[in-house]
């Protein structure tokens, strides 16, 4: 079905807006928000209980706060029919995509089809390059809160991982990621800004600082690295090794 057009533009107006706090005070707040003339009010009443929120948002040029924002003071929810047709057409959106992209074919077992690889390929040079917009900042601005929840995520699927290769790396097993950022043994505070120092002098540390690999307390030094004296006895005094580095 096809949505008439958004009746004008949305306009951004000083509003005022009620407030009660936690306390129990009342008062009233003037802030800046959307606002729907009448013709825009009957639009809305109209299309939201039969068209998906995407085609809503497209068509009007809300975001997707503003527009469930309308909807919660409008009460506006899905009609029975509406809901049963839009389910209907997401669900052969779903499958016509599913279809082209090869995900089908991949569950039965088979390869991603090469026209999927190279379209794939083809998106993430066009996100390197600048073209395209990457589909995490597109979900930041349209849905924050569906991309808080899936960062969230992330972040406890990144906990997980560095907690079961720390374990891997503990009881000598293979490693399995390529995280650079687990350390089993931390440096006290004095040895860290050490550590610190060091680096702005222009000594050479290695990145593997675990006790397995034999390289935790050496520093290196070359012809470029600033040396002092004092300086080094005090890495000295607090158990590092100073080397010189060869090639």
């Amino acid at each position: 079905m096809k949505i008439d057009p958004f009746p004008g533009a949305l306009t951004l107006q000083f509003v005022d807006r009620p407030f009660t706090t936690k306390t129990g005070r009342a008062g009233c707040q003037r802030v800046k928000a959307w606002v729907l003339t009448d013709e825009q009010r009957v639009w809305l009443c109209k299309w939201f209980p039969e068209e998906e929120n995407s085609r809503l948002m497209a068509a009007s040029g809300m975001s997707h706060f503003t527009l469930h924002r309308f909807a919660r003071e409008f009460g506006l929810t899905k009609s029975p029919k509406g809901w049963k047709r839009i389910k209907k057409r997401q669900a052969a959106h779903i499958k016509r995509v599913c279809e082209k992209n090869g995900y089908y074919d991949s569950i039965r077992g088979k390869q991603p089809s090469e026209a999927c690889r190279k379209a794939t390929a083809k998106m993430w040079q066009e996100i390197r390059d600048g073209k395209r917009e990457h589909p995490a900042i597109i979900m930041k601005r349209t849905n924050p809160r569906k991309y808080r929840k899936w960062m969230e995520r992330k972040s406890q699927e990144r906990k997980e991982t560095i907690r079961k290769e720390t374990r891997r790396i503990l009881y000598g097993m293979e490693r399995k990621t390529r995280l650079k950022c687990i350390v089993m043994c931390k440096y006290t505070r004095r040895q860290t800004a050490h550590r610190y120092n060091a680096l702005k002098r222009g000594y050479i540390i290695m990145e593997d600082c675990t006790e397995q690999g034999g390289e935790r307390y050496n520093i290196y030094y070359d012809n470029k690295t600033e040396r002092a004296p004092i300086f080094e006895k005090n890495l000295l005094k607090d158990g590092f090794r100073i080397m010189q580095w060869r090639d």
